[in-house]
Order: C-alpha cells, then sequence, then structure tokens
C-alpha cells in the first residue's frame, strides 16, 4: 500500500511541475480481493507453493484483508511462507540480503512483519546512512539533537499503527479516470509480493474498453522491456525482469517507462522487418 500512496504523491508533484494530471503507480495494492486471488496464483504458476497450500489459500484468503489476515488465512500464509524457502519474495529471481536478514528471520515475526515492503539490504543500509550525524548535519536534519530516537523506515510505523486500511481503491481508480487523470500502473514481473497476476485482475474488475492489445515493447537497446496494454482512461505495463522496486532492479528500463509517461506516448513496439 505504500507504493500507492508514493503514486499519489508523484501525482500532485507532477501536477505542480506540468500543469498536467498524471498519475503513476508501480506494483501497488489495489483490491484486497483480487489481489488476494492473483498474489497466491501467482506463486503456484511460479512453483513457490504446494498444491495443498494453493487450494487452502483460495479457500481461506480471497476475503481477508491482504495486510493484516487472521485465523485460517494466517495459517496458510504461514505455510506459504515457509515452503518459499530463503529467497528475496519482491524479486524472485535474485539474492536474499546475505548475513544481514534472511528470510528464515522474518519468518519468526507475525504478520504483517513477516515481509516488511522493502529490499532488506536497501533498508539495512540506509538506516546505517540516515543515522550518521554526518548526515543528518548535511540534510540538515535532528540539527537540535532533541529527537529521541533513530531514524527508521516508514513502513514499520505505518503497518505497526494503521488500522483502517481500505478494502479497495477500485472506486478512487474510477473517480481518477472520469475526471481525465492520465494513468499508468506498472509492474514488475519478478515480484510476488503484489505480482502482476494480483494487478490485472484487479484492472480487469474495472471492466475498461480495450484501445491497444497486449503486446511487447522494447528498451532503448532493443530488448523487449516488458508488456503493455492500454485502456480508456488506464495504461497498463510490465516491466520484464524487475522486481517490486522497479528503478532498483531494472533502472534502465524504468527510465524509459518513465520517459514515454512524461512524454504521454505509449512504449515503442518491436520494429516491424
Amino acid at each position: 500500500m505504500g507504493t500507492l500512496i508514493m503514486g499519489f504523491l508523484f501525482f500532485f508533484f507532477f501536477l505542480l511541475l506540468f500543469n498536467d494530471v498524471l498519475e503513476q503507480l508501480g506494483n501497488p495494492l489495489i483490491d484486497n480481493y483480487h489481489d488476494n486471488i492473483g498474489t497466491y496464483e501467482y506463486w503456484w504458476n511460479h512453483g513457490l507453493i504446494s498444491d495443498s497450500t494453493y487450494q487452502e489459500l483460495k479457500k481461506s484468503c480471497p476475503h481477508q484483508s491482504f495486510l493484516f489476515p487472521r485465523g485460517e488465512c494466517n495459517a496458510a500464509l504461514n505455510q506459504a511462507f515457509n515452503e518459499f524457502g530463503d529467497i528475496d519474495p519482491y524479486n524472485i529471481y535474485g539474492k536474499p540480503c546475505p548475513g544481514i536478514t534472511t528470510l528464515r528471520q522474518n519468518l519468526r515475526q507475525p504478520l504483517p512483519w513477516t515481509f516488511r515492503g522493502n529490499d532488506e539490504c536497501l533498508i539495512f543500509y540506509t538506516k546505517k546512512y540516515m543515522n550518521d550525524p554526518r548526515v543528518q548535519k548535511a540534510l540538515h536534519a535532528n540539527v537540535t539533537k532533541k529527537i529521541p530516537y533513530r531514524w527508521a523506515g516508514c513502513s514499520s510505523a505505518i503497518r505497526g499503527n494503521w488500522s483502517d486500511s481500505p478494502k479497495s481503491m477500485l472506486p478512487i481508480f474510477k473517480e481518477l479516470i472520469a475526471a481525465g487523470i492520465r494513468i499508468w500502473v506498472y509492474s514488475g514481473d519478478t515480484d510476488a509480493i503484489l505480482p502482476l497476476t494480483a494487478t490485472r485482475y484487479s484492472i480487469n474488475a474495472l471492466k475498461l474498453k480495450t484501445l491497444s492489445d497486449w503486446y511487447a515493447w522494447t528498451d532503448d537497446q532493443g530488448e523487449v522491456g516488458g508488456w503493455s496494454q492500454t485502456y480508456k482512461g488506464l495504461t497498463y505495463v510490465t516491466v520484464r525482469g524487475a522486481g517490486h522496486e522497479v528503478p532498483l532492479t531494472q533502472p534502465r528500463r524504468a527510465t524509459v517507462l518513465f520517459r514515454y509517461f512524461l512524454r504521454n506516448l505509449p512504449l515503442p513496439a518491436p520494429a516491424v522487418d
């Protein structure tokens, strides 16, 4: 959900800069029901969980809160996470952060703390950096030295205290589309926490008219950068080989995506011989 919040911050930022109404959301949590269904399907299709666990998730979890599951759903999710093995679920083909925080260590924590929504290596080094007195001085932060706690990532504070998480953002999407706001939603296709199948189910629930069918787009080196489909009021894009934080795992392709978004142009299709 933090990614969704960042998307709305992007919207206001570009509104001020370009006097245009834009919004770009990456690997967002959109709708509890559709995201749950699509997430478990992705886990099963990518061999991360067993058939029996997949069936239990489909039975117990579709109508549960995505962020705060309970009861039998909570138990099924913990079984699924144990079956994952020691991987980075935000980038399933990447490496987990060695020697700092592994998936096995995270599994000892109750949901929703099992996965905190951030690359563990990145958070580890960012914490060290942001708590360095020299960095704080350069940023003019904590200049009085009276803040009684260390800098920490926002996910812990938000997920530890958020009690009114909405079940669905689909009504908001409908309002923004009706207002003429230009929206691009994108997914890194190796993210197992908010995977592309979840996002596609949520977008399909909007029942938008298709303007441009699914096609492969190319990056600036002529390689397939991912796939895209344009609807009336919304463009959906996948980024090949990217995890949850697309600019972190595929910066070159993320730059292409961002460039075409700002220019309000469809991503380039492969050249036809």
